[in-house]
């Protein structure tokens, strides 16, 4: 009996196992998918190009941030690839597990692909996915990296997966110039306000400077999510130079949902690439 009970659970362990490679295989097959599907859009050589970061036009504030932060200014870089990983809170009221994401931007096109791999322990994991290219507006949370607990498409995903390319984009702040769907604004000697023109209105953001001209925060203005009133705030620490430029090295991420607030995900940089 006990061998039997034992050749049993041998079978469903080796069963999940198999099981995680080809959930991994599929999810990671889809992300390659994406990335591809941005990538036949340009070339990796069709630089993009921005207002002259030195211009008066441009709020003081970020104008600093910008001279600070762009990488190869006379070169600058269509596609970025960003990792970073660290704690995530799948339920506002749950407790966090680690995560890692890979993200994939074409800053030309205003599009981009998440892939988050959430650890619960060492059978669980989760998995988000998030994908902002063309028409395609997808928020999908998939528990044991298949099965859709959340599902959220078109105009429902949009504000939410325009507001993360901002939070992120700390780390191509160029991207704040060359989008035709931003406007910038003079608030005062630390603080600029970008404008997100989306389909159902505006989403203000307020972008606060530190004394030394890095960003400190991000905070946007409340916007629908699948049907909840969503604010967030993007917290940055622990700046490093990075090839002459300087990056956050952490970022937290807090949201308000409905008047509940709470930390989302809080994480280091692993590693960001220009092409």
């Amino acid at each position: 009996m006990l061998k039997k009970i034992f050749i049993l659970l041998l079978l469903l362990i080796i069963s999940f196992s198999l099981y995680t490679v080809l959930a991994n295989i599929y999810l990671d097959r889809q992300y390659k998918q994406d990335v591809s599907s941005m990538q036949r859009r340009y070339t990796l050589s069709d630089n993009i190009t921005i207002p002259n970061p030195n211009s008066i036009s441009i709020p003081s504030s970020l104008r600093r941030y910008i001279q600070l932060s762009i990488p190869d200014r006379n070169n600058l870089s269509t596609y970025v690839n960003l990792n970073y990983s660290g704690k995530f809170r799948k339920d506002k009221y749950g407790e966090m597990y680690d995560f890692k994401v890979k993200s994939f931007y074409n800053l030309k096109n205003e599009e981009f692909v998440s892939e988050w791999f959430i650890d619960e322990n060492r059978i669980i994991f989760d998995k988000l996915r998030e994908v902002s290219i063309g028409e395609n507006q997808i928020y999908e949370f998939k528990y044991l990296g298949v099965k859709n607990e959340r599902e959220v498409y078109g105009q429902a995903a949009r504000n939410f997966l325009g507001s993360r390319m901002i939070i992120d984009a700390v780390y191509f702040p160029y991207y704040y110039l060359s989008s035709e769907n931003i406007d910038y604004k003079y608030m005062s000697n630390n603080r600029t306000l970008l404008e997100l023109d989306t389909d159902t209105g505006k989403i203000n953001f307020v972008l606060e400077f530190n004394d030394d001209g890095l960003l400190s925060t991000i905070t946007s203005g409340k916007f629908s999510f699948d049907g909840n009133s969503v604010s967030l705030k993007a917290s940055y620490n622990d700046y490093i130079d990075y090839k002459n430029y300087y990056l956050p090295g952490s970022i937290t991420v807090e949201i308000e949902n409905n008047f509940d607030k709470y930390i989302l995900y809080e994480a280091n940089l692993d590693s960001v690439v220009y092409r």
